[in-house]
């Protein structure tokens, strides 16, 4: 966390270094399911690339992944808006990068990703695939886990996406033959607009709704990250 009197908004610096490649094997136990996390949009709400501000002395899309990769060992990063500062913020982790230009939109990159997800979901005998979101610091691997349970425990041919308070979530897990080229998995309206596609998992959980758009969600983040442990 930033001390007091810092500019909370300032990058940390990282050395300029070679990017991580996948891990050829897992070594531990986790989820068997690929992880594809958006990093590459402007964050134009926010007023500057909200997934370099920091979070607990990290970039927040490193505290992201981390935590990601604490249940799912193979992770995609999604790059777009300043594709080589999110590289850099991710230097020495293991995940691998697909790129997709900013100017194509978020629909595309999903695609993108969606294709190489496909590819190792298949060689690595993976049972699916959780899109994520960069901008979420407050998951943990109690959100994660939950949800791969409840998807597990369902219709498994479908998409399942957290809804609180009619409000969709992420992450979205789905089967890895799941057909994305006709849904906007961005939705907000999702499960409505695709409900054969596309089941409600009902949470009162709000971490999973929890992302991080404008300067007072980042505010408030560091707010609810000081409450005394028994208030939480």
């Amino acid at each position: 966390m930033a001390k007091h009197g810092e500019n909370v908004y300032s990058p940390l610096p990282f050395p300029k270094s070679e990017v991580s490649s996948m891990p050829a094997d897992d070594d531990r136990p986790l989820a068997n399911y690929i992880a594809i996390v958006l990093a590459g949009g402007e964050g134009r709400r926010m007023g500057r690339n909200k997934l370099l501000l920091d979070i607990s002395a990290r970039p927040m899309i490193r505290h992201v992944v981390e935590t990601i990769r604490g249940v799912i060992a193979d992770v995609i990063v999604v790059t777009g808006h300043q594709r080589e500062r999110i590289e850099e913020a991710l230097v020495r982790t293991p995940v691998e990068f697909v790129d997709s230009p900013s100017a194509d939109g978020p629909v595309a990159a999903i695609r993108r990703a969606f294709e190489r997800a496909r590819l190792l979901a298949a060689e690595k005998g993976r049972d699916g695939i959780m899109l994520c979101v960069g901008d979420q610091p407050r998951l943990t691997e109690r959100e994660i886990a939950g949800l791969i349970e409840r998807y597990r425990a369902g219709d498994r041919r479908k998409a399942l996406v957290p809804v609180r308070d009619e409000r969709r979530g992420y992450p979205v897990i789905m089967p890895r033959d799941f057909e994305v080229g006709a849904i906007d998995l961005l939705s907000e309206s999702l499960v409505a607009d695709y409900p054969d596609q596309i089941e409600a998992f009902p949470t009162r959980n709000p971490v999973y709704d929890s992302s991080l758009d404008t300067p007072e969600d980042f505010r408030s983040f560091f707010a609810i990250s000081e409450l005394p442990k028994h208030v939480l």
